[in-house]
């Protein structure tokens, strides 16, 4: 299976808190030309630089796993930012995909191993995994994630097409979570994905089609005056923010404890958003057919 893949198409809930409406609570971000993740495969933070294990390939491994590995990728920010190495593991990003989805491992042992491709996947239910509903899980108060991700109170959705909030809540929050409609276009001509993903001259047409390669989630963890860059099937991607725009079908920056922490009136906050939201009836323009409400929005 494609390393490229296993995003399932974008979902939206009106309830979703917005990084916009707490901008109130941050002081104006500093001059930074560069943050975070880097070409040269360093968290760069500050005047401190943070190696990044190698570690095993998460993307290439025959399972369309993205949405896990991102999670856990951005996960590895968080470590950095506190001075701390962390390096995840295939099995670590197996263990949350069985979490978030229908997948398990387990179904495919009692298959006949020279089925399909197609049976193969059927079997393990290997078709992806929402992202939204991810965060919802990663944040749920009963913590179905403890051990495999760090406690995670909230999550933000970034408005759509804005740079400056990606790169503001990397700053923040180390990362954000966004997904792609990756287009053929990102491969070379033996098919092998480029280090730099960007809209070609001709525009977004023919093989540089939205959506034209896969459903992709990838954690942007660094950016420069330039560029922005994660890690995807092992490898520093660098983003140009044309690409961005054109091709970004969600994102979300997740908030860790730390953040919250050092910054009481924002804690507050959103811990009492938080409240209203659980407790609170379906909105009235919410769809009748969505039934998680009262609770069940798992935030």
């Amino acid at each position: 299976m494609d390393a490229l893949a296993g995003r399932l198409a974008a979902e939206t809930d009106i309830r979703t808190l917005q990084m916009s409406q707490y901008l109130g609570f941050l002081d104006q971000p500093p001059d930074t030309p560069a943050h975070g993740l880097q070409p040269d495969g360093k968290f760069h933070l500050g005047d401190l630089r943070v190696d990044v294990s190698a570690g095993e390939p998460l993307g290439d491994v025959g399972y369309q796993n993205c949405v896990p590995a991102a999670m856990a990728l951005l996960a590895q920010s968080w470590y950095a930012a506190a001075k701390e190495q962390y390096t995840p593991t295939l099995e670590d990003t197996l263990k949350i995909y069985e979490k978030i989805s229908p997948f398990h491992r387990d179904a495919a042992r009692s298959h006949d191993r020279h089925q399909s491709t197609s049976g193969r996947r059927k079997a393990q239910n290997d078709f992806g995994a929402s992202l939204l509903l991810a965060l919802k899980l990663w944040v749920n108060q009963e913590r179905p994630l403890a051990g495999l991700l760090p406690e995670a109170r909230a999550f933000l959705e970034i408005e759509p097409r804005n740079l400056d909030q990606i790169r503001e809540a990397v700053l923040r929050f180390s990362g954000v979570l966004v997904g792609l409609a990756l287009p053929q276009s990102i491969k070379d001509g033996k098919g092998v994905p480029r280090d730099a993903w960007y809209v070609p001259g001709y525009g977004p047409v023919y093989d540089a089609t939205p959506g034209s390669l896969s459903s992709h989630c990838v954690a942007v963890t660094g950016f420069s005056a330039r560029e922005f860059f994660c890690l995807s099937a092992g490898r520093v991607r660098r983003l140009s923010p044309e690409f961005l725009l054109t091709y970004v079908e969600e994102a979300y920056t997740v908030v860790p404890p730390s953040a919250l922490d050092s910054n009481p009136p924002l804690r507050d906050q959103i811990t009492q958003d938080l409240f209203d939201l659980r407790t609170s009836d379906r909105p009235d323009a919410m769809p009748a057919f969505n039934h998680r409400w009262r609770g069940g929005n798992i935030m």
